[in-house]
Parts: structure tokens; sequence; C-alpha cells
């Protein structure tokens, strides 16, 4: 029996791209999916594009009249409006990606066969205009506290159990649209399974064309100038806002406490110890590195 999957598609003004994308996921093998497509107020011509798919039976169009402001917003609203007992896999959607035919197939998989709550997997990000492709790993080994200082992957490459989707439900309740603006719904997301002790699955193969352009919300930041648009990020306090925000939204307990109280002091020692424990903080040893250097020169 083919494993029932819920699609989350978050739409804003993605004229040029969403039908490529869901005719990908509507192309997925050997799996039963449902797409739920929600525009957030798009100036283009995005929702009377998403309204020619309604007639599917396989795609669902969520109206509510509200702008969430953000992504993230948009794909918690959406899953606060799905009936769990409906589908065992919940998965997140950009409107600008291509799907691997086998995405979801292999996602299911891997969930299975390693007893896991939550997969993401490595993409391939690439730019039509500067004809440029790029693997990105994201595959690497979980740290202890890796959740509290970044997500598993990007968001599109999530495949959630009912189980996982049901818990992020809960714990994502009382949060209203205003609170997801500027935030990750895929570092949340991340957050809350590790919170809870629920298993992760780090998929080394790339099963999404990551599609590069100038309305990405982060991008791939793989180029120097988007590499130092991260750095005036942290420098202006986005990264200690979003790293103390999933904590206090992710459900994290005692064990996390030490560690935060650390960032918010942010006093010199307070960053010795920060250092000290860095390697438990990201997964990529590089990006230790320069977290420590961040928290050394007090730039975190």
């Amino acid at each position: 029996m083919m494993a029932k999957i819920a699609v989350l598609l978050a739409a804003y003004n993605g004229e040029p791209f969403i039908v490529s994308q869901v005719n990908s996921i509507l192309s997925q093998l050997d799996v039963d999916v449902d797409i739920y497509i929600r525009d957030d107020g798009s100036t283009d011509k995005t929702a009377s594009i998403i309204e020619r798919f309604s007639v599917l039976h396989n795609v669902k169009i969520i109206k509510d009249g509200e702008s969430t402001k953000s992504a993230a917003g948009n794909f918690f609203k959406i899953l606060s409006q799905i009936d769990f007992e409906n589908y065992e896999y919940f998965a997140f959607a950009d409107q600008d990606d291509i799907w691997d035919p086998e995405k979801l197939k292999r996602a299911v998989s891997k969930i299975i066969d390693g007893s896991h709550e939550g997969y993401s997997a490595d993409l391939i990000a690439y730019s039509n205009a500067k004809q440029h492709a790029q693997y990105l790993k994201k595959s690497y080994s979980a740290k202890e506290f890796d959740y509290l200082f970044q997500g598993a992957s990007a968001g599109c490459t999530y495949v959630m159990t009912s189980k996982l989707a049901q818990v992020v439900s809960r714990t994502t309740a009382s949060l209203q649209s205003s609170d997801f603006v500027g935030r990750s719904h895929d570092w949340l997301v991340y957050a809350i399974a590790r919170a809870h002790q629920m298993s992760w699955c780090f998929d080394a193969y790339a099963p999404i064309f990551y599609r590069q352009h100038a309305s990405n919300v982060y991008g791939a930041m793989t180029t120097m100038g988007s590499l130092l648009e991260k750095i005036k990020l942290v420098r202006g306090g986005w990264y200690r806002s979003n790293v103390l925000w999933i904590a206090a939204n992710c459900g994290a307990d005692q064990k996390e406490q030490d560690i935060l109280e650390l960032v918010r002091r942010g006093r010199f020692f307070d960053r010795v110890r920060l250092i000290s424990r860095v390697s438990s903080f990201r997964r990529k040893t590089s990006e230790c590195y320069v977290l420590a250097l961040f928290f050394f020169f007090g730039i975190f």
C-alpha cells in the first residue's frame, strides 16, 4: 500500500515557477500525494494559477484571506488546517524548486528503515541566470545541541511522520502569524523534533533542484556576497535572536538552559565557556570554527 502524504506548499508571488514545481510534486512515484497550497497575498498571478490546479482531486487550495507576511507563518497556517488522521507523512514544498520523482518514496523508505520521525536531505542549488549549479551537502552527523544553532537542511527537503507533525502543531499552536516573521520554519521543526527526543534522518542524497533567484527568502548562501550578507545578519543580532526564539518555542528543557543562559548574558567568560562547547553546536567542523570566532569577538 502506498504511503499517504500531505505536501504543504507555501505560495507567494511564484508566478514564474509554481506550475513546474506543482507538476514535479504530482509526478512523485509510488506514493499517494495530496498537495495543500496556500497563497499568502500574492500581487502577481499566483492565486489565479493555483486555482487552475483546484480541479484536480489531490490539490487543495486553502483560502482564509489572511496574510502571514512570512513563509514560516504560511507553512504553519497550512499545517494547522490539515486533518492528521488522513496522512502518514507530511512534507514542506517551496514554490520554486523541482523535485526528483523519487524524492518522497526515498524519504519514506529511509524513515521506515531507521525508525525515524523526521527526514532531511542534501540538495542541488542552481541558477538559470548564472548557468551555475552546486551540490549542497547538509547530511553531517547530528551533534548534541546542533538544533539550538541550526536547522537540519532546507525545509523543502523535510518529511515528517504524522506523529512529529502533530507534535509540531501542538508546540506552535499558541504562536501568532506575526511571531513567525523573520523566523525559519525548518529550523524550528528540527528543534522541536530533537527537543522531544525524536530520531532524525540526514540523507546524503540530493532530491531537489533548489532554484536560486532574486526573490529567495534566504537562498543557498554559497557566494562571497551572500556569505558577507550572512555575516551582516549575525552582527545585527538576527542569529542570536533566532537561537533564543527557537529555544523558547521548541520545548527545550533544563538540559539546554545552561547553554542558553550563557548566550543570553554574553559576557566574556560566558563566551569562553560557549567556545569550549562549540563542537556540539554545529554539525560541520568548519562552521564550529566560525561560530567560535563569533563568540570570541562578541559578534554573535
